[in-house]
C-alpha cells in the first residue's frame, strides 16, 4: 500500500494519500476552559477508476422498427406501386430495405443498404420475362412447358449466384461493405442438385400421366404422389444444406470471411420433425374452416365469388402450414448461425418454435379481420422478435476489421428473380 505524509509548515496540518484516499487531519487544540481536545476532523475522497469494457461480451442484435412507422411507408410503397402500374416497386424496396437494415443494429451501430433501384427495375423485367416465357410456353403445349421449365431449372445457380454478390455487395455496417466470393461454377457444382430433381420429378409425373388412361387405379396415383414426396425428402435437406454452405462460406465482411460448419445431418433432423407437425397443422385448419364456413358460404355466392374461394384456399392452406413454417423458421435460423463464423468472432440464434407460432397465428388473423391493413405491423413484429434472437459473441475488438472497398459491380437480375421465385437467399 502506498502512503505519503508531508507536513504544510504555515498550518500544522498533515496530508496523508493512501491509494487514492486523501485525508486531511487537523492538529490537536485544546479547548478553553475545558482541558479537552476535540477528535480529528478528516476529509476523504475516493477516485472512482474507469471500468474497461469487455472486448469479448455477447454483443444481441436490436431492432428498433415501429409498426406506425412502416405502415407509413408501406401505404405510399402501395399506393405508388399501383398507380404506375409497378414500376415503383424497385423504388418501393429499396425504401422497404433501407427501413429495415438502418433500424438494425448491434454494438451501437446500424446496417445500410445500398441497392440502385433502376438495377433493380432492370432485374425484374428480366424475372417477369422468365415468367412470362414459361406460362406462354405452358398456353402452347405441356412439352413447351416442360422445356422452359428446363431451362429455367438450368439457370437457377447462375440466378442465385448473382443474387448473393448483388444483395452482400449492397449491405455495409460501419460504412465496412460486405462481399461475395462465390463464382457461378461453384453454384453448379452444389446447387444444381435441387433444380435437377425437381425436373427428374417434372418428368416422371407427366411421363406417367400421359402414359396410361384417363382413370388410373388407386395403385397408380399412390405411386405418382408417393415416388415424387420421397425425392424430394431425400433432396430438399441435403439442397438446403448445400445452400447455406455457399452462400455463407463465400461471404466476407471487408476482408475478415465468413465461415459456416453445419452438418448436413441436422438439416435431415429437422425436415422430419417438420413432418410430424405437418399433421399437427391439420389442427388450426380445422379450426380456421369451421369459424369462417359461414362466412364462406354467403361470400362465395357473390360477384366476387371466385375471388373469394381463391382466397379462402390460400388462407386454409396458411394455417395448415402455421405449425411447420414456425419450427422450420426457427430450428433452421438456430442451426445456420450457431454453426457461422466471422473470423475469430460467433453467433449465436435462440429463436422460439412457439413464440414464432405465436406471431404467425395472430398475425394471420389480424391481417384477416382488417382486410390487410395489419400486414406492416405483423412484419415489424416478425423480423423484430428473429432479428432480436440473434448474438454476436465478440472474440475480440471489433474494430480490428479491415475495409475492403473493391467495387463489385453486379447486375441484379438474379436477386430479383430470386426474389419472385421466392427462394430464400437472405443471409
Amino acid at each position: 500500500m502506498a502512503l505519503h505524509q508531508e507536513l504544510n509548515q504555515g498550518t500544522g496540518m498533515a496530508e496523508l494519500t493512501i491509494e487514492g484516499m486523501d485525508t486531511a487531519l487537523s492538529p490537536s487544540v485544546e479547548k478553553p476552559g475545558t482541558g479537552v481536545a476535540p477528535l480529528m476532523t478528516s476529509r476523504a475522497r475516493f477516485v472512482k477508476q474507469p471500468v474497461e469494457p469487455d472486448p469479448e461480451a455477447p454483443l444481441p442484435f436490436e431492432f428498433t422498427g415501429t409498426g406506425g412507422e412502416y405502415f407509413r411507408i408501406w401505404v405510399v410503397n402501395l399506393l405508388l406501386t399501383i398507380l404506375t402500374v409497378g414500376i415503383y416497386s424497385a423504388w418501393a424496396k429499396v425504401r422497404r430495405l433501407q427501413y429495415f437494415y438502418r433500424n438494425t443494429r448491434v454494438n451501437g451501430a446500424v446496417f445500410d443498404y445500398h441497392g440502385k433501384p433502376i438495377a433493380i427495375l432492370k432485374g425484374r423485367i428480366v424475372a417477369v420475362a422468365l415468367v412470362g416465357a414459361y406460362q406462354v410456353s405452358f398456353n402452347i403445349s405441356p412439352v413447351a412447358a416442360l422445356g422452359v421449365g428446363v431451362v429455367l431449372c438450368a439457370v437457377m445457380p447462375w440466378l442465385l449466384a448473382r443474387a448473393f454478390r448483388f444483395k452482400m455487395v449492397n449491405s455495409s455496417y460501419r460504412g465496412v461493405h460486405f462481399r461475395f466470393r462465390g463464382t457461378v461454377g461453384e453454384a453448379y457444382r452444389k446447387l444444381i442438385i435441387f433444380p435437377v430433381m425437381l425436373g427428374a420429378i417434372g418428368l416422371f409425373v407427366w411421363s406417367v400421366a400421359t402414359s396410361f388412361s384417363r382413370n388410373p387405379g388407386f395403385g397408380m396415383i399412390l405411386l405418382i404422389v408417393l415416388l415424387p414426396l420421397l425425392a424430394l425428402a431425400a433432396t430438399v435437406p441435403l439442397a438446403h444444406h448445400f445452400l447455406k454452405r455457399y452462400q455463407h462460406e463465400h461471404a466476407d465482411f471487408g476482408t475478415t470471411a465468413f465461415y459456416y460448419h453445419g452438418r448436413v445431418s441436422g438439416f435431415f433432423k429437422t425436415y422430419a420433425k417438420a413432418l410430424g407437425f405437418l399433421f399437427l397443422g391439420s389442427i388450426p385448419a380445422g379450426i380456421f374452416g369451421f369459424l369462417t364456413g359461414k362466412i364462406h358460404s354467403v361470400l362465395v355466392n357473390t360477384m366476387f365469388g371466385w375471388l373469394f374461394t381463391l382466397l379462402y384456399g390460400a388462407l386454409s392452406a396458411y394455417a395448415f402450414y402455421l405449425f411447420v413454417r414456425a419450427y422450420l423458421d426457427s430450428r433452421v435460423q438456430n442451426m445456420v448461425w450457431n454453426h457461422t463464423e466471422l473470423g475469430q468472432h460467433r453467433f449465436e440464434s435462440n429463436a422460439s418454435a412457439r413464440k414464432l407460432l405465436w406471431i404467425h397465428a395472430t398475425n394471420l388473423l389480424l391481417i384477416t379481420f382488417t382486410l390487410g391493413l395489419y400486414k406492416p405491423f405483423a412484419a415489424i413484429r416478425l423480423i423484430k422478435y428473429r432479428v432480436q434472437s440473434l448474438t454476436l459473441v465478440p472474440g475480440g475488438p471489433l474494430e480490428d476489421f479491415i475495409a475492403d472497398r473493391n467495387e463489385d459491380n453486379v447486375g441484379s437480375a438474379g436477386q430479383e428473380a430470386g426474389d419472385l421465385f421466392d427462394i430464400d437467399i437472405a443471409l
